[in-house]
């Protein structure tokens, strides 16, 4: 099964930065974009002449645009106080699940190694305490 497998999937290549680097700054600019194709578009729903209805209710189109943005504000400030949150408690709750997450793993056994170090050094720290009261005798 494991030959089939490795005979589909193409092994990784070692590159440079070069290509992902532009991949994810071209993806962290596109909002730019669609913040011009969202005025653009807005500019095509107000002045549209089959349909006043927007004309009607906000006489000026910086009105429009205002109202347009306090929703997308408000939808940004739901966005950050309740998705964010629950999305990256998932995700981690995913990552950690059956041993998905090496790196989680990894913390785990630290944290075991720690607590073992713990102990050792109060073990060490009660044997020095009572050879410096047999001392102190």
């Amino acid at each position: 099964m494991s030959s089939i497998v490795d005979r589909i999937v193409p092994k990784q290549r070692k590159m440079s930065t070069r290509v992902g680097g532009l991949l994810i700054i071209v993806g962290e600019t596109m909002f730019l974009f669609s913040l011009l194709n969202f005025l653009m578009i807005t500019r095509l729903q107000y002045y549209s002449s089959g349909d006043s209805f927007m004309r009607t209710l906000f006489p000026h189109y910086l009105f429009f645009l205002a109202a347009l943005f306090i929703a997308a504000f408000i939808g940004m400030w739901l966005t950050y106080v309740y998705v964010f949150p629950s999305k990256q408690r998932f995700a981690q709750e995913q990552a950690i699940k059956d041993d998905r997450s090496p790196l989680y793993n990894k913390v785990l056994d630290i944290e075991t190694e720690i607590e073992e170090l713990k102990t050792a050094v109060i073990e060490l720290s009660k044997k020095m305490d009572q050879m410096a009261e047999k001392d102190n005798r």
